[in-house]
């Protein structure tokens, strides 16, 4: 078969979806050695150490590389179902479409797409008019398409069976994403800390650890407030909190507590981290603070979990899924207590129960479910 991929979400590097999209692409590459793989990739950014479209056409795939915008192909394809993407990529037998955007197929092309979450429409305060009607606009062709829809987690497949009872329940596949296996403990201290000074990472100090977009979701601007609380106390005055994610949407108000609380010196906003460089500055965490409101999956904890690093987060949506019932979660009140409590128990994470996400399982699930339609 000829399967295609939209691999523009690249773009985003450093996101969720950017990760995810990758690690499908590469994945798929490494152990499907049957079928042709065909990765659309069409936008105006390439961030710095875009390394991306060199290592997947290193493992085989076919690299269809336009300079068109997001805007014009927004129109295009979710307003206005114009130009197949078959038209740039040739005729495919599966093409699976980002999140953001579903493209026309020609006819007999199977579609098939992730949806990661439903947050734009559970909370739609937390998003810009702009992301909720593209993802409005795309869900409304997945649905009109009869698309194949693989979900992150149990959690967002109830979601979207709330939201969308028109979508057939045996047209939506739940598989877990799997964790890259360069998330792992690293017992060099001396690369862990020279990785730690590449970002201008003190390594005197121990340090609370965020990944992810700096978005209203995320609720950082209550990990901050609660990390201004942990260092009133002197036997954690020496802490610092390192915050790696770019910027998303709506968050004033991080930067403003930031301000506000005076922690400009000790909250560090790094941004960008390359993808091999990220495993270290996890080794070196104490906790992970994700005190996210409302996750399809939650990748970051599970990366540091791998990395043998415990996380201070919250019993909700998929997080109660895909994290043991008896993990030490967090509870509205109390998560003072329970940071302190990981920071010094160090507690480990079942390495075994995350065995389970697995990029090899992914695939073997993903190309199943192709075969089968």
């Amino acid at each position: 078969m000829k399967i295609g991929i939209d691999i523009s979400m690249l773009a985003y590097t450093g996101s969720g979806v950017a990760t995810y999209t990758y690690n499908l692409a590469k994945n798929l590459l490494i152990y499907d050695k049957k079928n042709e793989y065909i990765l659309f990739y069409s936008s105006f950014r390439k961030p710095r150490g875009f390394y991306y479209l060199i290592e997947l056409e290193r493992l085989g795939g076919k690299i269809i590389n336009l300079i068109l915008p997001h805007t014009f192909l927004k129109l295009c394809w979710n307003k206005f179902s114009l130009l197949p993407v078959e038209r740039f990529i040739g005729k495919v037998d599966v093409f699976h479409s980002s999140d953001y955007l579903r493209p026309p197929l020609f006819k007999n092309t199977l579609g098939i797409t992730t949806i990661h979450d439903l947050t734009w429409k559970i909370f739609p305060e937390f998003h810009t008019k702009e992301i909720i009607e593209a993802h409005e606009n795309k869900l409304e062709k997945t649905v009109i398409f009869g698309d194949i829809i693989i979900v992150d987690s149990y959690n967002t497949k109830k979601d979207l069976i709330k939201y969308y009872p028109q979508l057939h329940p045996k047209n939506i596949f739940v598989i877990y994403p799997g964790v890259d296996n360069k998330f792992k403990p690293i017992k060099d201290e001396q690369l862990v800390k020279k990785k730690l000074t590449k970002y201008g990472i003190d390594t005197r100090n121990r340090f609370l650890l965020y990944v992810g977009a700096i978005e209203p979701r995320k609720n950082l601007v209550t990990a901050i407030k609660l990390y201004y609380e942990l260092i009133k106390d002197r036997s954690y005055s020496d802490f610092n909190f390192i915050i790696v994610g770019r910027a998303g949407w709506k968050n004033e108000e991080v930067f403003q507590t930031i301000n506000n609380l005076k922690l400009t010196d000790k909250v560090k906003i790094i941004g960008f981290v390359e993808d091999q460089d990220l495993p270290y500055i996890y080794n070196a965490a104490q906790v992970f603070i994700y005190l996210s409101k409302y996750e399809g999956f939650g990748l970051p904890p599970l990366e540091a979990g791998k990395c043998g690093i415990p996380s201070l987060i919250y019993l909700n949506s998929s997080l109660q899924e895909i994290f043991p019932s008896d993990y030490p979660f967090a509870q509205k009140g109390s998560e003072l207590e329970t940071l302190i409590d990981l920071i010094k128990i160090r507690y480990k994470p079942y390495q075994k129960h995350l065995e389970k996400f697995s990029w090899k399982s992914y695939c073997d699930i993903y190309l199943d479910i192709v075969k089968s339609h």
